[in-house]
């Protein structure tokens, strides 16, 4: 779900604030970046020991890099910060279940303590999933969070198959071409785009099936376990958002006596069923419509739109059926179905601008500004797509049918009128309606993890009106895993360490009596 800025740092720009979305939608594009025909072979099992972490200098970091965890924003204190890392690599299997077998390094960064006392590890993850993780250290330390450094040691880590840490790819993918959006694709395009995106993973897997078998977020969470045997560390805590919430809660699950203090932002849901997910991303943009017409209501002397909730969902509906069948060509664009909604789709943030636009749609004339008004940019080159794609589709269920998926669009189009028809924004969810980017991978060996309790302290947070990871999904999570959990009163997503909120973050880590009992809210 991209711009320059921090993820989870810095500032409170538009680009920040859209960033962490762009990440974790990276994966919905279905293809992959890279060069060469097939995925990235892994290690043959000569070099280090598996556990071994060997340190040595720091690889200049990309722009992309420089960009994404604060330079662009904060360059004074991401240069100071960038400085200090240590930088290594920890030798792993490919296969957990053989550690003598074949081996590959993961890309390590620590960013020391500045505290006087002994420092334990922090481990953070940026999401995606697919997203390189090693420089979050620094994007952390330079945003609001930064009192973290006088407690912990930050640890950022490219999970397996993405950034330094052999990252898969698969270029049979990268060069499909899902075609203009619409908001109704055909039964039978969508079929061709399935397939066509079926064959292609098809192919990637079976060059390694071996390597693409083993990016599963149950061999990451082993990735982070050896990681702390290695730093010699008793426990490891962890800070993880978006889908490193789903990293972190398996990690819990999995090593109940390793973990330490856990704070997961913009929870994925416990229920592994994409269906079910699917649907309860499409619920939370239905409600976020209806709290905007009646926003719009409120408004009715400025945009004209309706005097009352219902008025204004019955003009906007009318007037996306007109420009579907009657697109509006200016000289500054064209305006149709998806252009329109996009304007439904509005965050809380952007209302005044969405309303703008679509007031003027409904008088027949462009948005100010030209275009739909929205900035689009591309996922960056830290979004690992294959990857992110196999990382994901090996934590939900239900995803290899063509014909479930589709028959589970249709009920959302009849269910969520409004925006039931477009694509959710969360992976798994296909370029094209009605498919998912996990078509043709091959299911994985093994379930996914329960959620499970475990001793460490742990704080969920979510933000109470973000569609991306819904705040039911938080609170679903919390009664399978305990903890207790904090509501950020806005609709961004993983962006508490760099807004008005960040002190409760630092608060968990280092006042643990600060902890809310069960639940609060933190006003931004």
């Amino acid at each position: 779900m991209s711009t320059a800025g921090g993820v989870v740092g810095g500032g409170r720009s538009r680009a920040v604030r859209g960033l962490a979305a762009v990440l974790l939608g990276g994966v919905l594009a279905g293809g992959c970046a890279g060069g060469g025909g097939q995925p990235v072979a892994v290690g043959t099992g000569a070099g280090e020991r598996a556990g071994a972490l060997v340190w040595g200098t720091c690889p200049e970091p990309s722009e992309a890099e420089a960009q994404v965890w604060g330079a662009a924003e904060h360059r004074p204190a991401y240069a100071r910060h960038a400085g200090r890392l240590r930088c290594g690599t920890l030798t792993v299997p490919v296969d957990w279940s053989a550690p003598e077998g074949r081996r590959f390094g993961l890309a390590v960064a620590v960013l020391p303590s500045t505290g006087g006392g002994r420092a334990e590890p922090l481990a953070l993850n940026p999401g995606g999933p697919g997203v390189s993780g090693r420089l979050m250290p620094v994007g952390v330390a330079g945003g609001g969070a930064r009192g973290l450094l006088n407690r912990y040691d930050l640890v950022g880590l490219d999970v397996r198959g993405t950034g330094r840490s052999r990252p898969a790819v698969c270029p049979a993918a990268e060069s499909l071409d899902a075609g203009p959006p619409s908001a109704a694709p055909s039964r039978r395009s969508a079929r061709a785009h399935w397939d066509r995106l079926a064959r292609a993973h098809a192919a990637c897997a079976e060059a390694d099936p071996a390597w693409v078998a083993s990016l599963t977020t149950a061999d990451a969470a082993r990735d982070l376990e050896a990681l702390r045997a290695a730093l010699g560390a008793p426990r490891l805590h962890y800070y993880g958002v978006s889908w490193g919430t789903s990293l972190g809660v398996t990690y819990r699950t999995l090593f109940p006596g390793r973990s330490g203090r856990m704070l997961l932002e913009s929870v994925v849901a416990p229920d592994p069923d994409l269906r079910g997910l699917l649907d309860g991303v499409t619920r939370a943009r239905e409600q976020r419509f209806e709290r905007f017409a009646a926003w719009l209501a409120d408004r009715s002397a400025r945009y004209r739109l309706g005097t009352d909730a219902e008025a204004v969902r019955t003009r906007l509906l009318a007037l996306r059926d007109r420009l579907t069948e009657r697109p509006l060509r200016t000289p500054s664009g064209t305006y149709g179905s998806a252009e329109t909604e996009q304007y439904l789709d509005a965050e809380p943030a952007d209302r005044a601008g969405a309303a703008a636009a679509l007031a003027a749609l409904a008088r027949g004339r462009a948005p100010d500004g030209g275009g739909d008004g929205k900035a689009r940019a591309a996922a960056p080159p830290l979004v690992a797509p294959f990857a992110g794609t196999a990382l994901l589709c090996s934590q939900v269920t239900h995803a290899g049918s063509f014909a479930e998926q589709w028959a589970a669009y249709g009920e959302r189009r009849t269910t969520y009128p409004v925006l039931g028809g477009s694509r959710p924004m969360f992976p798994g969810s296909g370029q094209v309606p009605g498919t998912s980017t996990c078509a043709g991978l091959p299911a994985p060996d093994r379930p996914p993890v329960e959620p499970g309790r475990a001793g460490g302290p742990l704080l969920l947070v979510a933000h109470r009106d973000e569609v991306v990871t819904p705040l039911p999904w938080a609170r679903a999570m919390r009664a399978r895993t305990g903890g207790s959990l904090l509501v950020v009163a806005d609709g961004e997503h993983a962006t508490v360490t760099g807004g008005a909120c960040a002190g409760r973050v630092t608060a968990f880590f280092t006042r643990p009596e600060e902890t809310p009992a069960r639940e609060a809210v933190c006003e931004p």
